[in-house]
């Protein structure tokens, strides 16, 4: 039991509730959509308080937070910030050529004083990687997340499509605690043919003592996506790895000329907003027969330890 740093203030872990741990909330939008993406979010948080939602976990590393400013005001779900660090492609200039021991100076201001003019503090480490091999760059930024990790007592949060297992690796190397890291997106490397091979991958991980969150059970259930990764977690829940397993959505938008793109929702069916948990992994896992005490482990149980250092 411990507080942790929230969008508006500190919050005890025992207070965290039902917790999606890998959202986008502040997603980017046109200085000029802030009214209409104010009131998109507004109503996708609204939707969640008939789950009675606690927490969420925002995973926008790079996220101007301040023009969410009144946002964060009406909002009654805790919600954390993230710093660290995202695809090349996204990296800041100040980032780019910054040394280990520079990246830490500048994120451990975030921690002690807060991102922007609102001073808003972050309360976990997002780091990113497309594939196994890491470039110079990349392993600064995983040293930088693990020295944070251990002086701050942050949870890491990984972006891992590709090479979870040795981003890992990568991260017990240089000392990190597993106990305290979830990697996402494993999921989406699994399919028909190549299962058994890679959930050798996912043991390997959870064995390691770390943890996986998984977002992606596609958009109905004739697809392939949604059986993979219900094989997994069925999989998971044989194994008594749940200890170990997070649900969440990964629900996050861009504006494309004066509309609004939701991402994972150009198909029929299921769309990928907050409630994508609610509405359809949940009914999708209770007809494999998990129980409510099951799916409170990866919702309310899980979150709270990892946050519980």
């Amino acid at each position: 039991m411990r507080n942790i740093n929230t969008a508006s203030g500190s919050v005890n872990t025992e207070n965290m509730g039902i917790t999606l741990m890998h959202e986008h909330v502040f997603n980017l939008y046109p200085y000029y959509k802030e009214k209409e993406n104010t009131e998109y979010v507004k109503k996708q948080i609204e939707k969640l308080m008939a789950y009675n939602v606690g927490t969420i976990v925002d995973l926008t590393p790079y996220a101007k937070i301040g023009s969410y400013k009144n946002f964060i005001n009406q909002c009654d779900i805790n919600i954390v910030c993230a710093m660290g660090f995202f695809l090349d492609k996204y990296v800041p200039a100040s980032y780019k050529n910054a040394s280990v021991s520079d990246l830490v100076e500048k994120l451990s201001k975030k921690v002690e004083i807060g991102i922007g003019e609102n001073k808003y503090k972050p309360g976990i480490i997002k780091i990113a990687a497309s594939s196994s091999k890491l470039s110079d760059r990349q392993m600064r930024f995983f040293e930088a997340a693990v020295i944070l990790q251990k002086k701050y007592k942050i949870p890491i949060a990984t972006h891992s499509p590709f090479g979870g297992l040795e981003h890992l690796k990568t991260l017990l190397q240089m000392g990190a605690i597993p106990e305290h890291i979830y990697l996402s997106h494993l999921e989406n490397e699994i399919d028909s043919k190549n299962f058994d091979f890679k959930i050798d991958e996912i043991k390997d991980v959870i064995n390691n003592h770390a943890n996986i969150v998984i977002t992606n059970f596609g958009a109905n259930d004739r697809g392939s996506r949604y059986k993979s990764s219900i094989r997994l977690i069925e999989y998971l829940k044989k194994s008594e790895f749940l200890s170990q397993t997070l649900i969440s959505a990964d629900s996050n938008w861009r504006w494309k000329g004066n509309a609004l793109k939701l991402r994972d929702s150009q198909f029929n069916g299921a769309e990928k907003t907050y409630s994508y948990v609610f509405d359809f992994i949940i009914p999708a896992l209770k007809k494999v027969r998990f129980t409510d005490h099951d799916i409170n482990q990866m919702l309310i149980s899980n979150p709270k330890r990892i946050f519980d250092f």
